[in-house]
This record gives C-alpha cells, structure tokens and sequence, in this order.
C-alpha cells in the first residue's frame, strides 16, 4: 500500500513509497572522508521522477529497484521523489536484443547479429536540485 511520505504532504504530491532495507555501513579512509561524504550526500539527493507505463501483460505496476541491499519500490506512471541512487540503477538498467540480418541471401553463412539496448523501465526526471544533475544522468547513459 502507498502511504504518504513528510515531503509528498509538503508539496501535495503522494503516491511515494519508502525505502525498504537497512543501508551498510561502508568505512571510510580519512584522506577520503570528504569526497566520499559529498558523493553521498549527491546520491541521496531526491529527483521528482516518474517510470514509465508498460502495457505489456506481465508488466508489473510496481517496480523495486535495489541498491546495496535497500530496495525501493516505484510505481509506474506516477510522479515520485526518488533518491538519486536509485535513478542510477533505473539508468543502467539495460536490456538487449540481437536481431539476425543477411546482407546477400546468396550467401546465408554471412549473418550479421545485430544488437538494440534499450533501458528496461524508461524514466523521465522531472526535478533535479543539483546544477550538475542533468550531465551526471547523460553521461551515465552514454556509457
């Protein structure tokens, strides 16, 4: 069931649902300390977001995405305030077909494979707070 979160009652959007899991605790060299707590603090950003509707039969209309060990669960179609970590594995959430072409039917031992990847469950990001947010999530899918 979808309960409301603090931040949907502050802007009036609901439908979100909370983090299910404890986050490990990952130590630390003290040269480190401050890069590693920026990036955290950047991961665990909030972007308002919202996952695409599939009209496949055996979609399913709540995902959960994990990241080490926590899960989150999303649902499709709605609007959601999601930690950045887990539209880090939303955008590399990738699947891919291979296809079968003959360039010379005269020839069939010349098959080329040819491959499409696509994300497995397309997102669109609506809100981002950081400045850098928009290059961050190009640059992850280009790679």
């Amino acid at each position: 069931m979808a309960k409301r979160d603090v931040e949907g009652e502050k802007t009036g959007r609901t439908g979100t649902l909370g983090e299910i899991g404890k986050e490990p605790i990952e130590p630390v060299s003290d040269k480190d300390f401050v890069k590693a707590a920026e990036l955290e603090d950047f991961m665990n950003q909030k972007l308002l977001i919202r996952v695409h509707e599939d009209n496949s039969p055996n979609a399913l209309p709540v995902i959960v995405v994990s990241v080490n060990g926590v899960n989150q669960p999303i649902i499709r179609g709605q609007k959601q305030a999601v930690r950045r970590k887990y539209v880090e594995a939303l955008a590399r959430g990738t699947h891919t077909r291979y296809e079968q072409r003959t360039t010379d039917p005269g020839r069939p031992e010349n098959i080329q494979m040819v491959e499409r990847t696509a994300i497995t469950y397309p997102f669109t990001v609506y809100e981002d707070p950081h400045k850098n947010g928009a290059d961050w999530l190009e640059s992850i899918l280009r790679e």
